[in-house]
């Protein structure tokens, strides 16, 4: 009896052993993209326009930078920060400018639009809501608007939150 216990044990501890080879072997877990790290690809996303429509990656124009700026709507700042834009936007003409707010602001990007004046302007025609997923990724959480310049690559080169002059990124965007 003894000898048939001994030999269940050897052959359990056979079988856990056999189990623990093959976890070894399975393939490491696919690594995560840091976004917010220089160098990184813009991340997957989609706006749904303010003035009808969806905007995706495939929609952005290989070989040209991208300009991503994080707004809100109700932020004062952001509308002072929009009209700095608009005065030097001569120097973003070659530059794709995705505006993009939180999905909860929909309900005031109209009167945003019309208060700031960009509605007619043709560098402010990517403007629209996110449900998350590009904020998500890309914000750092400190204040708004957050600007994330991309090269014609669109791999992420600089980050700038808060108040910056706008003709300080033409090194960015050439």
């Amino acid at each position: 009896m003894k000898n048939l216990l001994f030999v269940l044990m050897l052959s359990c501890l056979g079988g856990g052993l056999q189990a623990q080879q093959k976890k070894a072997t399975l393939p490491p877990a696919p690594k995560k993209i840091d976004y917010k790290k220089k160098g990184a690809p813009l991340p997957p996303f989609r706006i749904d326009k303010t003035a009808g429509g969806v905007l995706t990656n495939a929609n952005l124009k290989s070989g040209k930078p991208v300009m991503v700026m994080i707004f809100s709507p109700q932020c004062d700042h952001c509308e002072h920060m929009m009209d700095s834009l608009k005065q030097v936007s001569d120097l973003f003409h070659a530059t794709q400018l995705l505006l993009v707010a939180e999905d909860r602001n929909k309900e005031h990007m109209k009167g945003f639009i019309k208060k700031t004046d960009i509605g007619t302007h043709p560098l402010f025609q990517q403007i629209g809501t996110n449900k998350g997923e590009l904020i998500f990724s890309i914000y750092t959480y400190k204040i708004l608007p957050q600007v994330n310049i991309y090269d014609s690559r669109h791999r992420l080169v600089r980050t700038l939150d808060g108040n910056f002059p706008f003709d300080s990124l033409k090194m960015f965007i050439q």
